[in-house]
């Protein structure tokens, strides 16, 4: 009986949270870098790039690809914030070096700063593509960088894994490094729940929402969907088993299964993983009331790190490890607090309103929360409580954020079109992008570390 009254608290704070309640780069790198500067002033403004149809040197393109590699990697250099792309223009030549100088003339004189030559080499299963970038400021449309890659067809075991755009998201993400210093994200996957409240499956897609996977089939309700540092497994909690118990998959390799981490009596929810990917951060009532504990993984020990009255419950780690921001009501409404990794020297972070979900940068620099008014906002605050600043202010509510790996973009749901959806948007709530579409309700969505 005990079990099935904590189940049916789950379920309340399950719709609580739903409702917002609750490879190196090359050595010429810096001359990219430098390009980018001299070029933006900084980076106020974007950069134009052109990027031709990728030109077919091998094989034989029935397909369509040399256009997908093109158009999707462009996709990506926008969303970026980084690039405004030219695009739509033929392959150019393969060989032919005075052909290429006037191709590129021609883009500069219509405003572009660089160019991007693709080539492709088509061989069964395998594609071969090349990326070679040029400085079109410069009189003799310097090379900046040239990188090759390869991408083959899936094992049939795996789930449908669209191999084509991951070498065009590969290509973006290195012209992003050599622009910036850092890799992009376009080579990264959201994991989300897709379904009615009463049943939610967590599916897995590309960043754009492209290639949309199952990633469980339980007809259950599954809930906070969170990516592992490795990119290679995702903690969730499910009522499969009828109760609310924490598991883990790993998308990428089905054959694996579900594996079960915790499955104490009463609530087993709000996982998140350490950065070294060793431990877990939860929240448990096992002793009665909601707390935050951390489950080593390997072995199963539990440590218990705060003990109150109130609820504590949704945990974030730092990216260093050594401190976890957590949401309680124990100064009277939910607000974000933090402790040390071990639960000592807590502090409150915020006031003055009803702030859940918190979410913690990869650069360690900014807190992503919920704020509950006449909607349900986005915010940001820094680790030591200064400048709290809106990022959102409807339409609709616009909760559950989630980090991509550059500390740039956040993803979070909203339902400002009349049913809840994906978006993702810059630091600064501009240049906001649907993800999302369809009948189906999409929510809690988590950003995959960059994919190994």
């Amino acid at each position: 009986m005990e079990r099935v009254a904590a189940a049916a608290m789950l379920v309340g704070l399950a719709i609580a949270t739903v409702l917002g309640l609750w490879a190196a780069p090359p050595a010429v790198r810096a001359q990219a870098v430098d390009v980018y500067i001299n070029v933006t002033g900084g980076g106020s403004k974007k950069l134009n790039i052109a990027i031709p149809e990728f030109t077919v040197v091998a094989g034989t393109d029935t397909g369509g690809v040399a256009k997908l590699l093109a158009s999707v990697a462009g996709n990506d250099l926008t969303l970026s914030g980084f690039f405004s792309v030219v695009a739509g223009r033929p392959a150019l030549p393969a060989n032919n070096p005075e052909a290429l100088m006037q191709a590129w003339t021609e883009a500069a004189a219509a405003g572009a700063h660089a160019g991007v030559h693709g080539l492709l080499g088509i061989r069964g299963e395998r594609l071969e593509g090349e990326m070679r970038l040029y400085d079109l400021t410069t009189p003799d449309q310097r090379l900046i960088a040239s990188r090759k890659f390869e991408a083959a067809a899936p094992q049939p075991a795996l789930p449908s894994f669209d191999w084509r755009r991951r070498l065009a998201h590969k290509i973006a993400d290195e012209i992003v490094l050599q622009f910036t210093g850092e890799p992009g994200v376009a080579d990264t996957k959201l994991a989300y729940l897709l379904g009615s409240p009463g049943a939610k499956e967590i599916v897995v897609a590309d960043y754009d929402g492209a290639g949309t996977t199952g990633a469980t089939r339980n007809g259950s309700i599954n809930l906070s969907p969170v990516w592992g540092p490795d990119a290679r497994s995702i903690a969730f909690t499910s009522f499969m088993n009828g109760y609310p118990d924490l598991f883990r998959l790993f998308p990428f390799e089905p054959r694996r299964g579900v594996q079960t981490l915790a499955s104490f009596l009463g609530i087993n929810s709000s996982p998140a993983w350490s950065p070294d990917g060793k431990s877990l951060a939860l929240t448990l009532s096992k002793d009665g009331n909601p707390e935050i504990y951390v489950l080593t993984v390997a072995t199963g020990v539990l440590q218990r790190l705060t003990r109150h009255a109130s609820i504590d419950t949704e945990p974030t780690w730092s990216p260093t490890g050594e401190q976890i921001a957590f949401v309680s009501d124990r100064a009277g409404q939910p607000r974000i607090f933090v402790m040390d990794r071990g639960g000592a020297n807590v502090r409150q972070l915020t006031s003055g309103g009803f702030h859940t979900q918190p979410r913690w940068s990869p650069k360690g620099d900014t807190i992503v929360y919920t704020q509950r008014g006449a909607t349900h906002d986005l915010w940001a605050i820094s680790p030591g409580g200064s400048s709290p600043r809106p990022l959102t202010s409807g339409p609709g509510d616009n909760q559950g954020a989630t980090w991509a790996p550059d500390g740039r973009h956040i993803a979070f749901q909203s339902n400002r079109t009349g049913r809840w959806q994906v978006f993702f948007m810059l630091l600064d709530g501009s240049a906001t992008t649907q993800v999302t579409q369809g009948t189906a309700e999409a929510t809690s969505p988590s950003w995959s570390p960059r994919l190994p």
